[in-house]
């Protein structure tokens, strides 16, 4: 580019400097948000993966029937590095008073396990000769201060169990402490894990090995092993099968990973894409009021590539000065985001590692959005002819009704005020167009982001209130009878008891497995509502099971199909009742007078919903249930809503930035659109002006305008984000989590007031810049 056009480039960028600022910010928002999620994800995969590798994280893990002929034709697989029996039960356990139900799993005494081995913390490993130690997961020990030399008592069935904590240990399988894939949120009052020598396990559960892990060769997945392997599986009788990836602790973590690799992509998009449009507006609105300038050069010997380049410098400028400082930014907050995420999860080996890859493509990100965005009003000017240019535009159009008069007469009477306002809106339709557009894409960052907040405040009430209608389960020592429940309303605070039975099952239909629990419940509970996807909220059937939404998709089902399920060495047939929309899980439900007349037998309960009366001390309450001699284990379940708020805020201070960050990219778009907005009109406030015309007249003349054009952009704005924040939702729900879009009325209403508030506040300093509107220097220069 030759010197004249450097000079006159530096010139136009220190004359629409709040223009360029705004575009720059909006660059680097976006490139920042591009390199803070993407080189999270990546650090977060790296960390699971090393993890995994380094202690032999079990590939597939099969539970129930025959789980030694299966060992045994596992071990002699090509492809089975390692395949090892043990022992997992959930049983009671008791930790300074605190009753709560837990999982204690069979390690080899004497070493490391070939399979899912564990990472001391403090203390040692497992003696053989002292069988009565066990090691504590960490996230039960810390909860309970549990160190080496604490005791603690583990129900065998019989009698409770005093054993000594000899350490405390880190596992690949509970870095998210999830019972299972029904029930990914636990809380270490509720549920906790220890590690035992593999005989006293057994003893606890009074039954031999009941699972095998297998861990494949380098750990690598593969497909065709683990479809081989499952079938085995379930030939031999095997009630659960599942591989890593579905692991409920892995699989909550997977789909973490999902989210950020979801926002890596999607929330840098939606901020270049909005960076892009403000570049193309102002340099767009540039050219148009540079086309004389551009005529003189073409016809004063300068290229139509010499201005295609100059033109191009208006979107290398702010892409360039975002993309480099953004991408820097980016991967120093990457590295503080992946050390607060793996310090809340106690991730076992964190990985932070400096990706070249990734500043590299964050610069070229945004230089690529900016240059996009200066291509198009660079190829118009680089193609004005000359001779047309110089002589100028005359102005298009006649003074016109606007559309609203033509359409609504009445509006013609109309103060002229109102109505020059009114013609102003539709006199110019691309300035009226660019800035609608603005509007559009500011509402829908914000909406993407505040929409995420609600829907999760939203699903966490619609599963702890709206379904869960029990405040607590309690689980027996043994199968309790009916009796056993009754016993629980005679307690002072319980208002209600209801017997609850979980029985681990598989089901399968059309080829297709998918392996959840069975949960019987009183015929008419009131304390577990459903909701059915089709008929809203109704009660258990008196035939056939309810299943949650997502078997439609796995099992390829539909309302009335037939559908297999195993539960322990028996299988039954049952027609699906009905499919429920639940947040949290994917269950199998039956009313009790059903499973009962299935199994030909009174069935018991292993445990009992329960709910309070208004105004019990819930702490005093637990105390006293858990006093009871049937009483095993309490969950409260209050308390899970309460740590999954704790565990939300990572995510609500991830949304909380992008919200913050949105906001920020909105007031940039509309205040670059607002200020070109004014600053293009310079030749019509002078004529205003010269003519007798009051400025605080003309100021709200134009703000009158602009409001007009941002009422326009609201409602499609309004519109297009909440089906981007819905496709946005959409794209995290599973088996795990269903998560639909819900937004709050008064979200809506607070977006639209913030976007009134930004298009205001964005044009002070063009209101201000008519003040200083000199009328003998417009002069001049128009007659230049």
């Amino acid at each position: 580019m030759v010197k004249p056009l450097q000079h006159k480039l530096w010139r136009d960028v220190r004359r629409h400097r709040a223009q360029f600022i705004a575009i720059t910010l909006t660059m680097f928002l976006g490139v920042t948000i591009f390199g803070a999620t993407y080189d999270s994800f990546q650090n977060l995969t790296a960390s699971y993966e090393t993890t995994a590798t380094e202690y032999r994280f079990a590939s597939l893990t099969v539970a129930g029937g025959d789980v030694e002929a299966f060992a045994q034709a596992a071990a002699i697989e090509p492809g089975v590095e390692s395949a090892e029996l043990r022992t997992s039960t959930d049983i009671p356990f008791r930790v300074d008073g605190t009753k709560l139900l837990g999982r204690a799993i069979g390690l080899p005494a004497d070493d490391q396990p070939a399979v899912n081995q564990v990472e001391v913390l403090t203390g040692t490993y497992l003696d053989p000769a002292f069988p009565d130690g066990v090691l504590v997961e960490q996230h039960m020990a810390d909860h309970f201060s549990l160190r080496p030399g604490s005791t603690m008592d583990v129900f065998d069935g019989t009698v409770w169990r005093t054993t000594t904590v000899v350490g405390t240990i880190a596992s690949p399988e509970y870095i998210w402490t999830a019972r299972d894939r029904q029930n990914i949120i636990t809380t270490p009052d509720n549920f906790g894990v220890i590690f035992a020598a593999e005989q006293t396990v057994r003893e606890l559960a009074a039954t031999g090995p009941n699972e095998v892990v297998s861990y494949y060769a380098a750990g690598i997945e593969n497909e065709e092993l683990t479809a081989s392997l499952s079938a085995t599986a379930r030939s031999l009788g095997a009630t659960n099968v599942y591989t890593r990836a579905e692991q409920a602790s892995n699989a909550a973590l997977e789909e973490d990973l999902a989210g950020f690799e979801e926002m890596a992509i999607f929330f840098p998009i939606m901020f270049l894409l909005a960076a892009g449009m403000a570049a193309y507006v102002m340099i767009s609105r540039l050219v148009h009021a540079q086309r004389p300038h551009i005529g003189v050069l073409l016809a004063n010997g300068f290229t139509r590539r010499q201005v295609l380049r100059h033109y191009l410098g208006y979107g290398f400028i702010p892409g360039l000065i975002g993309s480099i400082p953004g991408a820097i930014a980016g991967v120093l907050l990457a590295r503080l985001i992946t050390r607060m995420y793996t310090e809340l999860l106690a991730i076992p080996v964190t990985i932070v590692q400096f990706y070249p890859a990734t500043l590299l493509g964050a610069v070229a990100f945004g230089l690529m959005a900016s240059l996009l965005a200066a291509l198009a009003p660079a190829l118009v000017a680089s193609r004005v002819l000359p001779a047309a240019a110089m002589r100028g535009e005359s102005p298009s159009g006649g003074g016109r009704r606007s559309m609203l008069e033509r359409m609504l007469p009445p509006v013609r009477k109309l103060p002229a005020a109102w109505k020059m306002a009114l013609r102003g809106v539709w006199r110019n339709p691309r300035r009226t167009v660019y800035t609608v557009i603005g509007v559009v894409l500011s509402l829908m960052l914000v909406l993407v982001s505040w929409g995420m907040i609600d829907s999760i405040r939203h699903l966490m009430d619609r599963q702890f209130v709206q379904i869960q209608q029990e405040d607590a389960t309690v689980y027996f020592t043994e199968p309790a009878a009916a009796a056993d429940v009754a016993d629980l309303v005679k307690v002072d605070g319980v208002a209600r008891a209801e017997p609850s039975l979980t029985l681990p099952t598989s089901l399968e239909a059309n080829g297709n497995h998918y392996d959840t629990a069975l949960l019987v419940l009183a015929d008419g509970s009131q304390l577990h509502r459903l909701d059915s996807i089709d008929d809203g909220w109704i009660d258990l059937p008196s035939a056939g099971v309810v299943l949650g939404k997502a078997t439609r998709d796995l099992l390829a089902i539909e309302i009335g199909d037939p559908i297999t399920l195993a539960v322990g060495g028996t299988a039954f047939v049952e027609p699906v009742a009905a499919f429920v929309d639940e947040p949290l899980g994917t269950m199998a439900y039956m009313a009790r007078s059903r499973a009962e007349s299935l199994s030909g037998v009174e069935l018991p309960a292993t445990s009992a919903l329960i709910a309070y009366d208004e105004g019990v001390d819930p702490a005093e309450l637990r105390n006293t249930i858990t006093e009871l001699p049937q009483v095993a284990a309490f969950e409260d379940a209050n308390a899970i809503y309460d740590v999954m708020q704790r565990y939300m805020v990572l995510f609500y201070a991830f949304v909380g930035i992008m919200l913050t960050f949105g906001g920020a990219m909105a007031f940039a778009l509309i205040f670059n659109a607002m200020s070109v907005n004014i600053a293009e009109r310079t030749r019509e406030v002078a004529t205003l002006l010269a003519v007798g015309t009051d400025r605080r007249a003309i100021s709200r003349y134009i703000t009158a305008e602009n409001i007009m054009v941002a009422a326009i952009g609201i409602p499609i704005g309004l519109i297009v984000g909440h089906y981007s924040a819905a496709t946005a939702l959409a794209s995290f729900s599973s088996d795990l989590f269903s998560f639909d879009l819900f937004i709050e009325p008064t979200t809506y209403l607070w977006a639209t007031l913030a976007i009134l508030a930004v298009a205001l506040i964005s044009q002070i300093p063009g209101l201000r810049a008519i003040r200083r509107i000199s009328i003998p220097q417009i002069v001049k220069e128009r007659s230049a």
